[in-house]
């Protein structure tokens, strides 16, 4: 993969993993880290412009939960033990801009699912984890 620009240029991956996210076959959610003297509000106000493209004030977006756990691998060099602490937030989005997103004839073409048939086991980076903690996907079958 030469340049995987939806990746790299639309979800803030780096060339690193993108190649890897892209062939795992598992969604990713909008996300991206804290930006120095950023606050998680401007955070997710910037994801929703730059990754998701849409244009919401910031009264619709709120924090719904706070999540920390540890990840990475102490044997491996390229991704070291390390401490995430994700804000999740959520958008009341405007009846005309939701219309718009309803599922289209392709929808189902990208290997996209209604939330109701997600599970955390497709998505990569952890996200699946996330959202289920938040409420928003269903728990993993070998979860209880």
């Amino acid at each position: 993969m030469t340049k995987p620009e939806i990746w790299v240029e639309r979800f803030f991956v780096g060339p690193k993993f993108a190649d890897t996210y892209s062939k795992s076959g598992k969604y990713l959610i909008p996300a991206r880290h804290l930006a120095w003297y950023e606050s998680p509000l401007e955070a997710a106000e910037s994801v929703i412009k730059d990754q998701v493209r849409l244009k919401i004030p910031s009264s619709k977006i709120s924090l719904i939960g706070v999540q920390s756990h540890v990840s990475g691998d102490v044997e491996n060099k390229d991704q070291p033990p390390h401490w995430d602490i994700c804000f999740v937030f959520i958008v009341k989005l405007p009846a005309s801009q939701a219309k718009a997103l309803r599922a289209v004839e392709w929808f189902e073409d990208f290997g996209f699912k209604p939330t109701s048939a997600l599970l955390p086991e497709h998505f990569t980076r952890g996200h699946g984890d996330v959202l289920e903690k938040a409420k928003i996907i269903k728990p993993g079958k070998s979860r209880k």
